[in-house]
């Protein structure tokens, strides 16, 4: 809009400045759309927005006429205007006319020459009208009126025009002579009185040519009905035909970039008929404009799909300006399933689209990626069973169903006995067989519902939700019973065994970790005596006793501040150097020395003095910030929320109040958060990580892979940098089984990383096998062992001096 107004200003400085206006209003069919002040009576803002339908006399609004004297009180002023109306070519621009305002001079009512005055005006603006009419002796080609105006339009005397050829028809342009041509041909087919209008270009006596329009209409004819008289009227158009060709060249560009592009464009009505769909539609589904056009998309959409896609498209379609973006299936022309990701918009008050647009592209590939992390990282290779993360997701989820009904559930702790001496002595492959038959086995034992998973070398977990104790008790026998008998292994028969730990919801705690931690301690008990079970029994929880201690000591050293930081480094892994820091939380209490972050954070999160800790954490980051920056030292520091904090109706309100009260900066800080915590709920996280990012804070994922993060989310997430779990760094060395399968859970974590434009961090580096083969595969930034341990401010400080010496150096040399 802005481009196509500059250029009616431009044109119009050409042509209407030149007269005494005061200013000069661009409208489309309803509005004042711009101001062009030229008075300092009109500002350039007095009219802009104004309805059309309260400003214009209604003739001009009409059309019966083009200028109308009359005062416009909007001005504020007291002064007669004459307005004057320029229509704008149809079709061609959202621009519907111009309107001109001269403000007519104050005239003596009194005195006798008022009207002489006036008659003067008119005359004026008559002789300067670009409009007139004339009447044309077809015979002669010569007006017999309106010559004097068509001769000063065209820059020649009247006798010139009466001396050449074809009169008044000499200065059409050759290309335009069909289109006159035309145009007298419907005249003649047409009735008298018939107004056909036509378009072409007259040349001007200095060489110039001009566009004007034409409206005619034939008064007389003779007896064989042939035309005589020609009456109509001539308007000089400010037609830019540059512009216009330019116009038709954008829109081929345009046009050209649609209908070859990648990306599928689709468009339907308000009613939900297809009415566009551009090539590539047919090139990546096989349906056809024939297949589409006039026709509902719901047999084109994946039948699973439907009825979440037709409820989404109606809301599009109802809301005018709405927009969403959703990831779903359909159906190619030849039956195979295809994911894509289409961005609905509606466009119906567009006057010049009036449809929904869908722009769609095809992501099969990236959710066949997305479905393999998903099962690389959450079910064993092995037996194909859930492994711990996706247990400890079911676990808690299976807590909240039984909790809402009311009902009971256990959670078994499965350890084989004598696994370690099966794979000694008949080697790893029959241990591997071992287990895959007892995974078999165990399936059989479970309902609808329950979850098994492998947690271990030789450990299982079961969740086993709406369940008492004598039911629990009962599946625990049936395993013992089978596992106690020999058991096919590969070629052999071996004979193992088991020891199960039970715990049960609600009855032994509320808690997910609680009842794992639980079932475990049960199992150590049964173990004593092999191939048993044990339900979990209070005397097993010596350590609840030392939790309640650590939790009582906690408060009091978050309130006096007994807790310090130290500080890891971030390196960048081509060049070497330092690129930020992670602040780690440490406490010493007096008594019982150093307490692990690992002990002293989940009991914080469960007692809600998380919010307390992070708060103070944060003072302690930007006050060391305060001291680094004092002492020439500028490092961007990064520290960990917790999914409690996220939650914290205040997090954000606090963190502004820290940051103002120390006078850090925002870029010099970056917040953390696990997988787990930003999807655990998905519009709040978006919500206080963008609140974050307003701050300038960066944003990173930490231990990504460990749970199951759709791209759909976290591409919508404000992110900055992905962590990798240092679970799948550890394990690249060639001793670990699965140390290949680790590596390929890298290499695709970091190719994610790259398409949504994310930087990727390495957890836990600690040998140099690692870290080679992390740079292979493009990780940016590495921090681990291998480069630096956890370290207190000063002796951290002490290391960023001398790197920046020695790049100093570097320069200098």
């Amino acid at each position: 809009m802005e481009q196509r107004t500059k250029l009616l200003d431009k044109q119009l400085l050409e042509r209407l400045f030149s007269n005494d206006y005061a200013a000069l209003l661009i409208c489309n069919k309803r509005f004042v759309i711009k101001t062009i002040s030229l008075d300092p009576a009109v500002t350039s803002d007095s009219l802009l927005g104004e309805s059309l339908q309260d400003l214009l006399p209604e003739p001009i609004l009409e059309g019966t006429e083009s200028q109308a004297i009359t005062t416009l009180t909007k001005l504020g002023i007291d002064k007669r205007v004459l307005l004057s109306s320029h229509p704008m070519e149809k079709g061609k621009s959202f621009l519907d006319r111009i309107i001109t305002i001269q403000i007519l001079p104050e005239l003596d009512l009194s005195s006798g020459q008022v009207n002489e005055i006036v008659d003067d005006y008119k005359d004026t603006v008559i002789k300067n009208a670009s409009i007139f009419l004339y009447v044309l002796n077809l015979k002669t080609k010569i007006f017999s009126e309106g010559l004097q105006n068509y001769a000063r339009l065209l820059g020649y005397t009247v006798s010139e025009i009466k001396s050449m050829p074809d009169g008044v028809y000499s200065f059409i342009h050759p290309e335009d002579i069909p289109v006159v041509e035309e145009q007298e041909r419907k005249l003649l087919e047409s009735a008298d009185r018939t107004v056909v209008p036509v378009e072409f270009r007259l040349q001007h006596k200095n060489g110039d040519w001009f566009w004007i329009q034409v409206h005619s209409t034939i008064y007389s004819r003779d007896e064989d009905g042939e035309p005589l008289i020609e009456i109509g009227s001539i308007h000089k158009m400010d037609k830019d035909r540059e512009a216009e060709q330019a116009l038709e060249q954008k829109d081929k560009y345009y046009r050209t970039l649609v209908e070859n592009s990648y990306d599928c464009i689709l468009m339907h009505d308000k009613d939900g008929f297809v009415t566009y769909i551009s090539p590539s539609v047919t090139r990546v589904t096989g349906y056809t404009e024939e297949d589409l056009l006039g026709k509902s998309l719901e047999g084109f959409i994946y039948e699973d799909d439907r009825e979440d896609a037709s409820y989404n498209l109606r809301y599009v379609a109802e809301n005018p300006g709405a927009s969403s973006v959703v990831e779903r299936r359909i159906r190619h022309k030849n039956g195979d399933i295809l994911w894509i990701e289409s961005r609905l918009a509606n466009h119906l008050d567009d006057p010049d689209i009036q449809g929904v647009t869908i722009n769609f592209h095809v992501i099969t590939g990236r959710k066949e990626a997305e479905e393999e992390i998903h099962r690389l990282a959450n079910y064993d290779t092995l037996t194909g069973l859930a492994n711990r993360h996706l247990l400890q997701t079911c676990l808690s989820r299976d807590i909240e169903s039984c909790a809402s009904k009311n009902s009971k559930l256990a959670l078994m702790y499965v350890d084989l006995d004598r696994f370690k001496q099966i794979n000694d002595t008949l080697g790893h492959s029959t241990g591997d067989h071992l287990l895959q038959s007892v995974s078999a086995f165990m399936k059989k034992c479970l309902r609808t519902g329950d979850t098994l998973a492998r947690v271990g070398g030789d450990e299982f977990a079961i969740v086993l939700p709406n369940i008492d104790s004598p039911q629990a008790q009962a599946i625990a026998e049936r395993l013992l019973r089978y596992l106690k008998n020999p058991i096919k292994a590969g070629p052999h028969r071996v004979q193992t065994g088991a020891s199960i730990g039970i715990s049960m919801y609600p009855d032994h705690s509320e808690n997910a970790e609680d009842l794992f931690r639980f079932a475990d301690m049960a199992m150590y008990s049964a173990k004593s005596d092999r191939n048993r079970f044990q339900f979990f029994r209070r005397k097993f929880s010596q350590q609840e006793t030392k939790r309640r201690l650590v939790e009582k000591k906690l408060k009091v050293a978050i309130a006096e501040r007994h807790l310090h930081l130290f500080f890891q480094p971030r390196v960048d892994m081509n060049s070497g150097k330092i690129h930020s820091v992670e602040a780690l939380c440490r406490w010493d209490d007096p008594e019982t020395g150093s307490i692990p972050p690992n002990i002293f954070i989940p009991i914080a999160e469960e007692t809600g003095l998380i919010h307390e800790l992070s708060q103070l954490v944060m003072q302690m980051v930007c006050q060391q910030l305060v001291d680094w920056h004092n002492t020439g030292i500028d490092v961007p520091i990064a520290l960990n929320l917790s999914v409690k904090d996220l939650k914290y109706f205040d997090l954000v309100q606090n963190l502004g109040v820290i940051i103002n009260q120390y006078g850090v900066s925002g870029k010099m800080l970056e917040i953390e958060v696990t997988e787990s915590a930003a999807m655990t709920d998905v519009v709040n996280s978006v919500k206080v990580l963008n609140q974050l990012q307003e701050f300038g804070i960066k944003v990173s994922i930490d231990d990504f892979g460990k749970g199951y993060s759709s791209l759909a989310y976290l591409s919508q997430l404000p992110v900055d940098n992905l962590k990798i779990d240092k679970y799948f760094v550890s394990r690249l060395s060639p001793n670990f089984k699965d140390h290949m399968i680790n590596h390929n859970i890298i290499k695709t974590i970091v190719s994610l990383a790259q398409s949504l434009n994310l930087k990727t961090v390495a957890e836990g580096i600690e040998t140099p096998n690692q870290y080679n083969i992390l740079k292979a595969l493009g990780c940016q930034m590495g921090q681990g062992m291998f480069f630096y341990h956890p370290m207190p401010a000063d002796q951290l400080a002490k290391l960023l001096q001398r790197e920046a010496r020695l790049a100093k150096n570097t320069v200098n040399q």
